[in-house]
């Protein structure tokens, strides 16, 4: 029996294997003595072995064997854990990530938690411009800019250190936050020099067992754990097909999302959905609400009034949903303000008495006021009562005409 060396190579061990079969291929009589571990060659003679038919599966288990070990696979798994340069795991979502890091799965998981589906994301800027940008739009979550830009900078510092690994694996889920955030990684990824490092994806909208799949954050450790072996390697088509989109994404047209959506979109197939659940929040050419807010006022109108409630119904009817706690929260804030308010809120003390991260939204109640029924009903129209500055990928809607509406019937956004 041999000892693995002190720093293992899974590639050097994988080498090593091709070279014994070639070896043995070649009549090698030095090959013998690792092949006796296969049960056949026991007791048999150096020619009978050398003579025989043998497959690369069976060298592997013959050195794994010669290693001390019980199967090759179970000599790979040893390795890749005791080398934590093995994998960069790349996730945009805490929960699941912590989950990954507790599976004892072997390399380094880190976080890239830019809402991009909130907030500017305008194409033409340049790097210092577009982390000003989003750093005044994270105030939200860190009300120190400084810290803001910090926290930008550093998932990206991190990002920028996948060279020292093997290979990255970026996992994400089919709903519209991840396939933006997928698409800006395979952007950033085509501008880098790769060179040894290897890049993998894990992207799933159903596991077995679940009718109803919320995303990766609902799976165990083990069960995130047992898709690793089934990560497949990007391809180029899934690589121009993630910056098409993210440019198509990023511009000021939206149109140029439609554009992209005529293409072949099957390099990646729950991209298209997401990018149309994207247009979908435009305002609507009918009563200025986008689905997601005209979800809301009929939920409100059929008597689902606390947070809690209207936030998991809402998760059903935007399967997969793409929101947080927290974005619901501010979408409700949005529609309870300006001066023609479509709903009234109730159960949490006034905005400005208590920092955003400590409201207690789970108290929260909601009643709709006659405004919010006309527009409900389309009888109104939300944006030229009270106006509208939001940003929507490269697109900013401002004012009280917001020229880029959403055509239900149509299926399309048009100007107005």
């Amino acid at each position: 029996m041999t000892s693995l060396p002190a720093r293992p190579s899974l590639e050097n061990l994988k080498k090593q294997a091709k070279s014994l079969l070639r070896a043995h291929q070649g009549g090698d009589p030095t090959v013998c003595r690792v092949l006796r571990h296969l049960h056949r060659f026991a007791a048999a003679s150096p020619d009978e072995i050398l003579s025989a038919e043998l497959s690369l599966t069976e060298v592997q288990f013959a050195l794994a064997q010669e290693y001390g070990f019980t199967s090759w696979r179970a000599l790979k798994q040893s390795v890749e854990q005791a080398d934590p340069r093995r994998y960069l795991h790349v996730f945009c979502l805490e929960i699941p990530a912590l989950a990954l890091r507790e599976s004892g799965v072997p390399g380094t998981v880190i976080t890239w938690l830019d809402p991009l589906i909130e907030g500017p994301t305008p194409a033409g800027v340049t790097e210092q411009q577009w982390l000003e940008l989003r750093a005044q739009h994270l105030t939200e979550i860190f009300p120190v800019p400084a810290q803001a830009m910090q926290a930008l900078q550093n998932m990206d510092r991190r990002l920028a250190e996948f060279p020292a690994y093997q290979e990255v694996v970026l996992w994400f889920d089919a709903c519209l936050y991840d396939q933006i955030t997928l698409c800006r990684q395979l952007d950033w990824f085509a501008h880098q020099t790769r060179g040894a490092t290897s890049l993998s994806l894990i992207c799933i909208g159903a596991y077995p067992g679940m009718p109803v799949f919320h995303g990766l954050g609902e799976l165990s450790n083990a069960q995130l754990a047992g898709l690793l072996p089934q990560r497949q390697a990007v391809t180029p088509a899934q690589t121009a097909l993630g910056v098409a989109a993210w440019q198509a994404y990023r511009s000021a047209d939206p149109t140029a999302i439609e554009r992209l959506l005529a293409q072949d979109t099957s390099a990646l197939p729950y991209l298209a959905p997401a990018l149309v659940k994207h247009l979908e929040r435009f305002p609507s050419v009918r009563n200025g609400v986008n689905r997601m807010e005209q979800e809301i006022l009929e939920l409100v109108a059929n008597g689902y009034h606390r947070y809690e409630q209207i936030f998991h119904r809402l998760s059903d009817l935007e399967q997969p949903a793409y929101f947080g706690l927290e974005y619901l929260f501010h979408q409700l804030e949005t529609l309870t303000a300006g001066p023609y308010p479509l709903l009234t809120m109730h159960g949490l003390e006034p905005c400005e008495t208590r920092p955003r991260h400590a409201w207690p939204i789970d108290q929260s109640t909601y009643l709709l006021t006659s405004t919010g029924e006309a527009v409900m009903h389309g009888q109104a129209d939300w944006i030229t009562l009270n106006g509208l500055d939001r940003w929507l990928g490269g697109v900013h809607l401002h004012g009280a005409q917001s020229e880029w509406r959403w055509d239900g019937q149509q299926q399309l956004v048009r100007m107005i």
